[in-house]
């Protein structure tokens, strides 16, 4: 069996990819994979979502974490934040994000880069529907999208109790100064109260949601290979526009998941530094549960009420999550192809 020797299994827009699997270096990399691409190509991806997607991320956080009442719905936030902060309010805590998501996106995407090369090599691996060579199952993208997100939360969760403190601080009063001037009051604030572990606090939450990573890449490569099957057809699409679409609808699957549990972990974050509200995880899921709970209706309107409560900021993350991971993976995987040429 020959393998050509630019061709990765990364490059999930052809699901026809070949690989030998014989265990030869060179030039740094093991038949042609290269341990680094993904993590500079992820810096990129990270960098358009923060561009395309922190407007939204505001709105989300601001309804998930601010009391009922405070806004009657997306729109309500949006309008608000605009007419009470100006428009820059949408980029509120995005200074810490510009370099965080960099980082964290690096590591999610060239983690999951490497994953995928260790798990086609030990156990993940099928035939190609040509029967010609061998390519990473579905189950073996989604287990390591399920080993990047684990990577990624230890990283990312203290830049994102940064960043969300700072989009949930409303304006306050003239005469009341804020209670976080920047991204560093945040962290000498919170080491001051409750040590250097009070920026990871909520760390099990992270974990669990990053989770439904397995969903997001899982799905990206389904789509991936229904769009490729179309090949051929009046249907058939550039690599660019089905790694677009794919990114999209993968998002979907993984934010219809992940939402609920996004929601825990925010609450988490930005709870109070001197008298937190929640204890832990379950702590915090019980009151979500009962936040709304109602004695004089019955058991289907407070299901219906209680459900509603770990979806709130759904809007704003249906109007993201597509645009926004559309964008970061269809650049992730432009780059991966742009450096496949150069090798």
């Amino acid at each position: 069996m020959v393998m050509d020797k630019g061709k990765r299994p990364e490059e999930i827009s052809d699901p026809d990819l070949v690989d030998d699997i014989q265990e030869t270096q060179r030039a740094g990399t093991v038949n042609g994979h290269s341990p680094f691409i993904g993590f500079a190509a992820g810096i990129c991806s990270g960098w358009t979502k923060l561009v395309v997607g922190h407007p939204f991320d505001t709105i989300k956080t601001r309804l998930q974490c601010t009391p009922t009442g405070t806004f009657n719905g997306a729109w309500d936030c949006f309008r608000k934040t605009i007419s009470k902060e100006g428009p820059r309010a949408l980029y509120k805590g995005a200074s810490v994000p510009a370099v965080s998501w960099g980082i964290t996106d690096s590591i999610l995407m060239g983690s999951l880069h490497n994953y995928r090369e260790v798990l086609l090599r030990h156990g993940f691996a099928e035939r190609t529907l040509k029967g010609d060579g061998e390519r990473l199952s579905l189950l073996g993208h989604s287990v390591a999208g399920l080993f990047a997100g684990w990577t990624n939360a230890a990283i990312a969760h203290p830049t994102e109790v940064i960043k969300c403190k700072l989009q949930l601080q409303l304006v306050q009063p003239d005469h009341m100064s804020k209670q976080f001037s920047g991204p560093v009051d945040v962290v000498r604030q919170t080491i001051a109260e409750q040590g250097v572990t009070g920026m990871w606090k909520g760390l099990g939450a992270s974990f669990i949601y990053r989770s439904c990573f397995a969903a997001m890449f899982g799905g990206f490569e389904i789509f991936n290979r229904l769009f490729k099957s179309f090949d051929g057809t009046r249907w058939e699409m550039s690599t660019e526009l089905a790694n677009f679409l794919a990114g999209g609808m993968a998002s979907n699957m993984y934010w219809f998941t992940a939402l609920p549990l996004d929601n825990i972990k925010n609450r988490i974050m930005v709870d109070s530094i001197k008298s937190p509200k929640y204890t832990g995880v379950f702590d915090a899921y019980g009151q979500v549960w009962r936040e709304t709970y109602n004695p004089t209706k019955g058991f289907t309107w407070n299901t219906i009420a209680r459900t509603k409560n770990f979806y709130k900021g759904f809007v704003p993350v249906v109007l993201r999550a597509f645009p926004t991971n559309a964008a970061a993976l269809a650049v992730w995987e432009g780059v991966m192809r742009w450096s496949n040429a150069k090798s």
